[in-house]
């Protein structure tokens, strides 16, 4: 028969492996040591899985940027289409007088 064998589990630096709430978003980066480490629990992070870290809320940061630019473009032009109108809307009321003057 075939044997069974062991494997030991290995660790991550993910917060639910650790059974703890800290997601690790604040880090401390050792200079000389050049370790990782979280700012809230103190967990020494992989360098990798860091950047990693980093990279994604980069990569968040920079559609929400580009969702802001949008929103502000649409902002833009309905505020340009808003004064727009109230120039007509002006012109009109002034029309009238203008035309009684005129007489």
């Amino acid at each position: 028969m075939s044997t069974i064998l062991p494997f030991t589990r290995l660790s991550t630096n993910d917060a639910r492996s650790h059974g703890n709430d800290c997601a690790h978003r604040h880090i401390r980066l050792a200079k000389h040591g050049g370790t990782v480490s979280c700012s809230d629990c103190g967990a020494a992070l992989a360098p990798f899985s860091a950047l990693s870290m980093l990279a994604e809320q980069y990569g968040l940061a920079l559609s929400q940027i580009e969702h802001l630019k949008n929103r502000l473009a649409l902002a833009d032009a309905r505020i340009l289409e808003l004064s727009k109108t109230l120039d007509a809307i002006d012109n009109l009321k002034r029309a009238p007088k203008q035309r009684s003057t005129e007489t």
